[in-house]
């Protein structure tokens, strides 16, 4: 069965008659609910705010179960995944909770395999708040859908595309929207064919499609190769499309298949810079290669390189990096940054609705959402996917304890 264990603190399922405002609460540094600041990194209570608080009856728990990949192919990211939904709760129930209801975290392990993601599933359906986040990445995500039919699922797969007539919502941007920035970075930087490295399986192959539908939108052309998962050794893929004329690698994987191919990488001292997927933007990822190539780059919703931004944007996204430095004393990465949209898409969802099904999905389906400072909905047309969320390219640094860095000029 999968591991499951938990972290926070409690609140109380009271049913909500009507929807109300989203969620704003003030807390030190980033207020990353609405998405909004007071000042640089203030705090935005008074201490007579404080102890009223404290004088209120305390309500009982919410509980929010997470599924998440912490052993297994996708351990790095997953590690990553739940640092930042436990940095972002933490603030929340800070802040006092969700109307005086403190969120209580229940983490279950999925193994990064849909068999372990179905057990987690299983676990978890059915809590006082009826919405499960699933912070594990395909395949496992699949695994675990068929048992939660009856909650509301906030996920951060970015391949998964839920349709609108499920009550599974993609809390990340589509990977198509995502690739985009990829594609338009290297068509600035001159380049004319990108070749891609992909895994055979469902993630592999649907990554694959959403960067030949990005370069064609831009006038790049596309060639490919096959990588099979759990496989180590990638120099003769490499070198293919180098042969076949690539400017640009990019990594149509996750977890231990990308640090499979940037090592294949390293040891051909390659030159070309090489792109990994929003999965593979985290620091322990880095830790986990032998060598960090010089023109390794990422593409996630990590916004280190501002161009393009809006002003309110990079200020917020700016004050949530700073305050999560301080708290978790590392740098926040992509999945730290999906881990808090997702977790702020699901405790808007039950400030405004309460933990009542129909409601919860009435508002997913029909309002706007502030998270990190931008504003979001769930209005493409079929699909429960997040829309207007920003993304950008990372470049890896030297030191794997630094954090992505802003790219800077040209790839």
């Amino acid at each position: 069965m999968g591991n499951q264990h938990s972290s926070g603190q409690g609140g109380s399922a009271r049913r909500l008659a009507r929807i109300k405002r989203p969620l704003a609460l003030g807390c030190t540094a980033a207020v990353v609910v609405g998405g909004g600041i007071s000042g640089a990194l203030a705090t935005t209570s008074s201490a007579s705010t404080h102890r009223s608080a404290h004088k209120r009856a305390v309500k009982s728990t919410w509980v929010i179960n997470s599924l998440v990949d912490e052993t297994g192919t996708d351990a790095a990211g997953g590690a990553a995944q739940k640092a930042g939904i436990n940095w972002y709760v933490g603030q929340i129930n800070k802040a006092g909770g969700i109307d005086g209801h403190h969120i209580e975290l229940h983490f279950c392990d999925t193994q990064s395999t849909p068999t372990g993601a179905a057990q987690c599933a299983q676990q978890a359906a059915g809590d006082n708040t009826h919405v499960v986040l699933v912070q594990s990445i395909d395949p496992a995500t699949r695994g675990a859908l068929p048992y939660l039919t009856k909650d509301v699922v906030i996920a951060v797969d970015p391949i998964l595309y839920p349709t609108s007539n499920t009550k599974v919502f993609q809390a990340t941007g589509s990977s198509k929207g995502l690739l985009l920035v990829f594609a338009k970075a290297a068509k600035a930087a001159r380049m004319h064919t990108v070749g891609v490295l992909y895994t055979t399986d469902t993630s592999g192959t649907h990554q694959l499609a959403s960067v030949q539908e990005a370069a064609a939108a831009v006038g790049l052309k596309v060639v490919s190769a096959a990588q099979t998962p759990g496989v180590s050794n990638v120099t003769p893929q490499l070198l293919q499309l180098r042969q076949e004329g690539a400017n640009v690698i990019y990594l149509a994987s996750v977890g231990t298949n990308t640090a499979a191919a940037v090592n294949s990488y390293a040891t051909l001292g390659m030159s070309l810079p090489i792109v990994a997927g929003a999965a593979a933007v985290t620091d322990g990822f880095l830790r986990s290669l032998a060598k960090i190539p010089p023109k390794l780059y990422g593409n996630s919703q990590l916004l280190v390189t501002t161009t393009g931004l809006p002003a309110r944007t990079v200020k917020v996204f700016d004050a949530y990096m700073r305050s999560f430095r301080k708290v978790e004393h590392e740098p926040a990465d992509t999945q730290t940054t999906s881990a808090v949209y997702d977790g702020c898409v699901a405790l808007n969802a039950l400030k405004a609705a309460g933990p009542n099904v129909a409601r919860l999905v009435h508002y997913l389906k029909t309002r706007q959402i502030s998270c990190l400072g931008s504003s979001m909905r769930f209005n493409l047309p079929g699909l429960n996917v997040i829309n207007n969320q920003p993304s950008a390219m990372a470049k890896a640094p030297r030191n794997p304890n630094a954090g992505w860095q802003p790219v800077k000029g040209k790839l």
